[in-house]
């Protein structure tokens, strides 16, 4: 008559072992899971900031209006009487564009757009004719993005031209503008914006 055979103390620690070692890959499967889903909503972050921030920098700026400025020499007029209300260089914008703000609430403003230590910062002013410069240092700022490192524009006067780093008032707006971002250490891709409202190679 055969007796009932049990486990060995052998087999027990063989068992525990395969069992801990099982465990051991579970547990570091699910945090490596988690550890990519966190990089996944951040990188998925990234991509919709930046999406939402270029877009409506497209669509401002590409609404740049040609409007004027009359008056004396002033911050915002380099010279001369009369000139088209869009300046800027390789680390600042100003320009007016439209804004719709409700039924009752638009109109034309005069935007304002620069990296200030780490933060790229929107400013504007209803806009006027009048010679008076803005202080933009007073105009209360909406921050479109932060942990900015570096902010670069340029600025096209010609179809196949040579992209320039500044652009004085005059009575013409540049055919497009260009913008080089970096935040979050990582460069957004070269953002060209079309001032003519036609949709071409501008390069």
């Amino acid at each position: 008559m055969n007796r009932a055979r049990g486990f060995t103390l052998l087999e027990m620690v063989l068992s525990l072992a395969l069992f801990s070692m099982m465990m051991l890959a579970i547990v570091s499967a699910m945090r490596t899971f988690g550890n990519t889903q966190n990089t996944l909503e951040q990188v998925t972050d990234r991509v919709d900031e930046m999406r939402v921030v270029s877009d409506f920098l497209r669509n401002s700026i590409g609404a740049a209006m040609p409007v004027v400025r009359l008056g004396e020499f002033t911050e915002d007029t380099r010279g001369g009487s009369y000139g088209t209300y869009f300046r800027g260089n390789a680390e600042e914008l100003v320009w007016v564009a439209p804004v719709v703000a409700g039924a009752d609430l638009g109109g034309a403003f005069v935007m304002h757009l620069s990296r200030v230590d780490d933060r790229l910062e929107l400013r504007w002013h209803p806009y006027n004719r009048d010679v008076t410069a803005i202080v933009w240092a007073e105009q209360s700022p909406r921050v479109l993005l932060d942990s900015v490192s570096s902010l670069e524009l340029g600025y096209l006067a010609r179809f196949r031209g040579e992209w320039e780093q500044e652009w004085a008032p005059g009575q013409n707006l540049p055919l497009a503008v260009r913008l080089n971002v970096a935040a979050n250490e990582r460069f957004w891709p070269e953002l060209v914006i079309s001032l003519s409202g036609l949709s071409m190679n501008l390069r």
